[in-house]
């Protein structure tokens, strides 16, 4: 009896071409990670906790998340949301935060951190009270069609450039601004 031979199933090949995919992006995917550790470093996640506490309602306004992305430049960013009240303040929701990425001219310039507010139309076909309000606390992705990326630079509160000599000073400036752009 002689076997004969099967292609392999479209499960395998989706895992291989998976795994080809992640090595190409295993670069951009270390530069998000040293990105991410400079956020950690500013205690960004920290200063998004102290705006939400104290600037926001604690049923209007969630998170801190992070969040990354490749395009146009790998960035990662650390961000709340939060919504006007009222009934239609769904229709609306303010995206704050900070984004670090490097400048485009590469990864051997050094990360700029920006500090920024966006707004995002509700998106999704109708409005179920009930849902969004237990789902808009995890994330606010299901209701609001958004890729993350650093706002435009007329949203943006402030820029910075990070240096790991000026790591205090910086983190006292990013609190400073994002206190400021909660305004």
């Amino acid at each position: 009896m002689t076997r004969r031979h099967r292609p392999p199933s479209p499960s395998i090949r989706q895992q291989i071409e998976a795994l080809r995919r992640e090595r190409r992006l295993a670069p951009l995917r270390a530069q998000q990670t040293a990105l991410a550790r400079i956020l950690d470093d500013l205690n960004a996640v920290g200063a998004l906790e102290v705006v939400r506490d104290t600037r926001f309602s604690p049923r209007l306004c969630h998170g801190p998340r992070g969040i990354d992305g490749l395009t146009p430049v790998p960035w990662v960013a650390a961000v709340i949301w939060h919504r006007p009240a009222g009934y239609f303040g769904y229709k609306t929701l303010t995206l704050l935060g900070v984004w670090a990425y490097h400048a485009a001219d590469g990864a051997e310039a050094p990360p700029v951190l920006s500090v920024g507010a966006k707004q995002l139309s509700y998106s999704a076909p109708f409005f179920d009270p009930e849902a969004y309000h237990k789902l808009i606390r995890r994330g606010y992705d299901v209701y609001y069609r958004d890729d993350g990326a650093p706002p435009a630079e007329a949203k943006r509160c402030a820029v910075l450039t990070y240096t790991p000599d000026e790591r205090l000073a910086l983190r006292e400036a990013l609190a400073a601004a994002l206190l400021a752009c909660a305004q």
